[in-house]
């Protein structure tokens, strides 16, 4: 009998591993595939210089080059490991079935601890995207960008600034999250598995989702 709870308990500290790795992977992934989108999306949010996205895109391109495109590009590909790690540890398996209503309350819980690694990522992230191009440009990278926002209001009010709002955003966003893959994985589980789902969701969530899942095979 004990041989046999310790053997669960085994089995599943493994499975954890794997899902946290695979996690971790699917946001490498999530960075290399959305990227060049966030990069377009932020510098209309931030100017008014385009008419629209495929004007942003085509001058970003001709005036700073393919490369512009994964600009701020490295501090979220180191980040994104732990916060996708952290996000997919909240689906790991349970004993007993969760409500959707669980489901959504563990994804706020995982929204509101994925903050405090993804705030100051996204922060660095967008000050590299909006800084000016060439000889003009304010940071010489993301770790000059985190000093000098340190040191000009420090950390908390220069690193952290706008985390308030992120933890509301993302605990509402993971929250329904969570409940949205739960519920279309479920029902699509019943009728034609993960493809269909794949195919529905957009490039970023649809790369995110099927590398998670080749990982997993290949080191399950």
């Amino acid at each position: 009998m004990a041989d046999a709870v310790e053997e669960i308990e085994r089995d599943g500290g493994n499975r954890a591993v794997k899902d946290l790795f695979a996690g971790a992977v699917g946001g490498i992934a999530q960075v290399l595939i959305g990227q060049p989108f966030d990069i377009v999306k932020v510098r209309l949010q931030t100017t008014t210089q385009y008419s629209g996205a495929a004007d942003a895109a085509s001058s970003i391109l001709k005036n700073e080059g393919a490369t512009a495109f994964y600009k701020g590009t490295l501090t979220p590909l180191i980040g994104i490991g732990a916060c996708n790690a952290a996000k997919n540890g909240g689906l790991l398996e349970t004993p007993q079935p969760l409500s959707y209503g669980q489901y959504y309350a563990a994804g706020a819980f995982a929204g509101i601890a994925n903050t405090l690694m993804s705030s100051p990522i996204e922060h660095i992230r967008i000050r590299l995207q909006t800084q000016p191009h060439g000889a003009a440009r304010l940071y010489n990278g993301p770790i000059d960008c985190v000093k000098k926002l340190c040191a000009h209001e420090g950390v908390l009010k220069g690193l952290y600034r706008g985390t308030g709002v992120t933890w509301l955003r993302e605990a509402q966003a993971y929250g329904v999250w969570f409940t949205a893959f739960e519920f279309m994985m479920n029902q699509d589980a019943k009728r034609n598995g993960l493809g269909p789902t794949l195919l529905r969701a957009m490039p970023v969530s649809a790369g995110t989702f099927a590398t998670v899942e080749l990982t997993m095979r290949l080191i399950s």
